[in-house]
């Protein structure tokens, strides 16, 4: 049944006019007014005229007159949170019976009270929706302005009652999900049926200003909602969206490095045989073997002077000797191999990452007792517990970070591809055993290894044949140490989806331009690339060859369109988190904004070999820290 809702001044006479609102029957009448304004009229007509219509009466707690900005907007939250518990019949608001639960917005009357109470009652209409909005008045002269029950009566009977109708409200979208119980009315007394209200803080009146804000701010960028890497970025102030636009500082430590170790970071290209492969956590998974007088003995491996960021590069081989004393031989015993995994899962959390795809090698690790299917069931196992007690820890039950895992296929040089055959099919039974969404589980293969015209793609594409029919996704080292034929042959002949550096991709236009028409992500790994290969203005030691150090290609890429994604490669042998990739990114290349790193997580997101159901509440989890920040 329709319920009417009124605010009331000093002329009581205004309730009764509004309930004979013509084609509609109330079934309740709810008043909010001061505290001493005259009631006993209301309650006198209700009880004689219309004794089964609900009738409540609020008063607004230490509201007596309209004497300042503080009485008003005090009025207002408590009319404010009033509409709220009617609209949700929840909370403190029991004034509201099980009788009369809302079917439908209420009809609201505006014509009691000052005008700021009629333009606060107006605009909380407008809020939270209602079926209609009227004015009602009398068209006698002021002296016969109706002041008794039977002059009420006259005024209706003699077609002295005008109503304005103002139409319906739809209300806000945006309060949706906001709940009466997190903006209560307090009701500190009640007497005689009528009871008073208060607000303790304007909280929900801050809240719809900061709504019609947003939404301000949304109107002035809608120009830029299509370049905006985040929905709710279009939410920001001009001076938030300036300052996003503005080149990120690498050496700010209570600026951008704190900003972007709690940004919530996806990382793409991490292989889990190159963490903890120096220090105390090395030291860690090697002290959890189950077996440790089987572990191989430990190789004198120090690093280049500067690491992570020395001043010239040692190249690809003396990068993986740095990994020596990890990768497949210790992690051919279970303790370590679980401590290395557990290990791995703990720095993602830390470093805020909140998707992984975590490369692997389980055929490099069995041994007479344990298969490769053993191996991998085990990697599996250990992130997906990791993820479990991560996700009893939060209150949407989610893995604080997911991890999938990728098999890695590795190129070596002679005719014997049984390895690679190995860990393809391994892969592709992987894939159809564990299908569970939101799980851990194989997503895909990587081909990898060093790149020379010999080890190209194009020689794997019988290989790969399986991978395709199941419909796994793939990822191909190409470009790091091969020339742009390397690239071309991932993309055309084994249908890359993601490519691991392809550093020399800015050599071949054409080519560049095909993989940016294509939305082929591209995995760059600037620790790993500047400890290897160089460059400028990190890179200062003087080559051999006299040519200078190359600028990092990253925001070249990113200008041409390219979907860039920024990643660790192997983080105990870089020592440098995510977020020193991303610090390190900006110093390569000083034209890197905040927005274009908002922009690098939205490629990842996109790039990720998940379902589109998936990435959908990946790019939702992202899009919500950003709408909190």
């Amino acid at each position: 049944m329709p319920v009417l809702l009124c605010s009331l001044g000093t002329s009581p006479a205004i309730v009764p006019e509004a309930f004979l609102f013509p084609g509609v029957t109330f079934s309740a009448v709810h008043v909010i007014t001061t505290e001493t304004t005259e009631i006993s009229l209301i309650q006198r007509w209700f009880a004689t005229r219309a004794p089964t219509v609900r009738l409540t009466i609020t008063r607004v707690a230490g509201f007596r007159d309209f004497t300042n900005e503080h009485d008003h907007f005090h009025f207002e939250e408590v009319l404010y949170r009033w509409l709220l518990a009617y609209r949700q019949v929840q909370g403190p608001d029991t004034s509201i019976a099980e009788s009369d639960k809302p079917a439908a917005a209420p009809y609201i009357c505006l014509s009691g009270g000052f005008k700021t109470m009629s333009a606060a009652v107006q605009k909380a209409a407008a809020v939270f929706g209602c079926a209609e909005i009227f004015h009602v008045l009398c068209n006698l002269p002021q002296p016969q302005q109706p002041k008794t029950e039977a002059e009420i009566d006259a005024a209706h009977s003699g077609d002295h009652l005008r109503f304005i109708r103002l139409g319906a409200e739809s209300g806000w979208p945006q309060l949706r999900n906001t709940s009466a119980t997190e903006h209560p009315l307090e009701i500190p007394h009640t007497e005689g049926g009528v009871r008073w209200a208060s607000a303790p803080d304007t909280r929900l009146r801050d809240h719809l200003r900061s709504i019609v804000e947003r939404a301000h701010h949304i109107a002035g960028a809608w120009d830029q909602l299509a370049h905006l890497p985040f929905p709710s970025l279009a939410t920001r102030s001009p001076v938030q969206l300036a300052w996003l636009r503005e080149s990120l500082d690498p050496a700010s430590p209570a600026g951008d490095q704190a900003w972007l170790a709690a940004l919530p970071k996806i990382e793409l290209h991490c292989h889990l045989g190159g963490f903890a492969t120096h220090g105390d956590e090395f030291a860690a998974v090697r002290a959890a073997a189950t077996v440790p007088a089987t572990l191989p003995p430990l190789r004198d491996r120090p690093v280049p002077t500067g690491w992570p960021t020395p001043s010239g590069p040692c190249g690809l081989d003396a990068y993986m000797a740095l990994g020596d004393n990890n990768g497949s031989l210790l992690l051919r015993d279970p303790g370590c191999l679980q401590a290395q995994c557990e290990a791995l899962y703990a720095a993602l959390i830390a470093d805020h990452v909140v998707y992984a795809e975590i490369r692997c090698s389980p055929n490099n690790y069995i041994s007479p007792d344990r298969s490769a299917w053993q191996v991998l069931s085990e990697i599996r196992a250990h992130f997906q517990s990791r993820m479990d007690a991560s996700a009893a820890t939060r209150a949407d039950g989610t893995p604080a970070c997911h991890v999938n895992l990728l098999i890695i296929a590795t190129r070596r040089d002679g005719g014997d591809r049984s390895d690679i055959a190995r860990h393809l099919a391994l892969a592709v039974t992987a894939a159809d055993q564990w299908r569970t969404p939101a799980t851990c589980r194989v997503v895909g293969v990587d081909l990898a290894g060093f790149e020379h015209r010999d080890t190209r793609a194009a020689l794997f594409a019988i290989d790969f044949e399986p991978v395709h029919r199941v419909g796994l996704a793939v990822t191909i080292h190409a470009g790091e140490n091969d020339d742009a034929e390397g690239i071309w042959q991932a993309v055309f002949k084994l249908n890359a989806r993601r490519l691991g550096h392809a550093l020399s991709l800015r050599g071949s236009p054409d080519l560049l331009r095909a993989v940016a028409e294509r939305r082929i992500a591209i995995e760059m790994c600037p620790a790993a690339n500047l400890q290897i290969k160089g460059f400028a203005p990190v890179s200062t030691t003087p080559r051999a060859d006299l040519t200078p150090f190359p600028a990092y290609p990253l925001t070249d890429y990113l200008r041409a369109g390219v979907h860039v994604t920024v990643n660790t490669d192997n983080l105990g042998i870089s020592a440098a988190t995510l977020t020193d990739n991303l610090l390190l990114a900006a110093r390569l290349c000083p034209t890197l904004t905040r927005l274009d790193v908002l922009q690098l997580q939205r490629h990842a997101a996109e790039a990720a070999f998940l379902s589109p159901s998936e990435r959908d509440l990946l790019l939702a989890r992202l899009d919500r820290h950003l709408a909190r920040t």
